[in-house]
């Protein structure tokens, strides 16, 4: 293995609490034998399409991304990043054993009470790359022929952001990652919002790898997370962040992803 550091970026925090991240950052970090650097950037759920990106540079050599990023990145010529095959489940009994998650629709009182009540009122969504907070809401609306452009889309910068607006009544909804939703509404059972929709099952947010990163360590990178849940640390973390394991994942899932929303676009 390198001595060089293992660059190592999540785009999720805060909505999946940095502490997992920096318990699974010690996690890889034992587990290869080598330092691992680790960056937030909470501007964005991932790199959007026709941006710079961290990969193609070396800046980055694995990520924690929203599932559009690997859409967009690997819908170029080269594509500058590929799966590491690890994915986590989340706890959601919705998702039933399996890497997939939703994007729910939460109102509070007098709150519109369907999708189709959308149009007109304001709904707060985490950021334009996000397919639980953004993307996932606009194919749902596409696909029931309601009008996305009479939607008063309001960015918030992040779900527990969104959630925050949605309690101060300055939005009238939410699109929120159902894992984040799932973790909030049991730590608050008491708190007065309530899911009208659960858009999905969709492919949860992948772990990528650069291109240029040596297989043998993307291989390691793959088989330290298949195992991160038997370590108590990381095994906790992914409790309070409401997921319960990684387990192996192809491009197959994600590839679904990709054409569904080619079809809507």
């Amino acid at each position: 293995m390198s001595s060089r550091p293992l660059r190592l970026r999540t785009y999720l925090a805060p909505s999946i609490p940095a502490s997992l991240f920096e318990a699974l950052a010690d996690h890889l970090a034992a587990s290869l034998g080598r330092a691992v650097d680790l960056s937030f950037d909470a501007t964005r759920s991932g790199p959007r399409a026709g941006e710079p990106e961290p990969f193609s540079s070396g800046e980055v050599d694995v990520a924690f991304v929203c599932a559009t990023s690997w859409v967009w990145l690997t819908a170029v010529p080269d594509p500058p990043i590929r799966l590491v095959g690890a994915a986590w489940v989340p706890l959601d009994p919705r998702s039933k054993g399996q890497p997939v998650y939703f994007g729910d629709v939460v109102v509070g009182p007098g709150g519109p009470a369907t999708l189709a009540e959308l149009p007109g009122r304001r709904i707060a969504y985490n950021d334009d790359v996000s397919l639980s907070g953004y993307h996932s809401l606009r194919l749902a609306l596409v696909q029931e022929g309601i009008d996305v452009d009479a939607v008063d889309f309001v960015r918030s910068g992040s779900h527990l952001r969104s959630l925050q607006l949605l309690c101060a009544g300055a939005v009238e909804a939410a699109a929120i990652d159902s894992t984040v939703w799932h973790r909030v509404s049991r730590r608050d059972p008491e708190l007065d919002l309530v899911a009208i929709a659960a858009l999905g099952p969709h492919p949860v947010q992948p772990v990528v790898a650069r291109t240029g990163l040596a297989p043998a360590v993307r291989s390691a990178v793959r088989r330290a997370l298949l195992t991160a849940d038997r370590v108590t640390a990381v095994r906790a973390e992914l409790a309070e962040a409401q997921l319960r394991r990684f387990v192996p994942v192809d491009d197959t899932r994600y590839l679904a992803l990709a054409e569904r929303m080619a079809r809507t676009a």
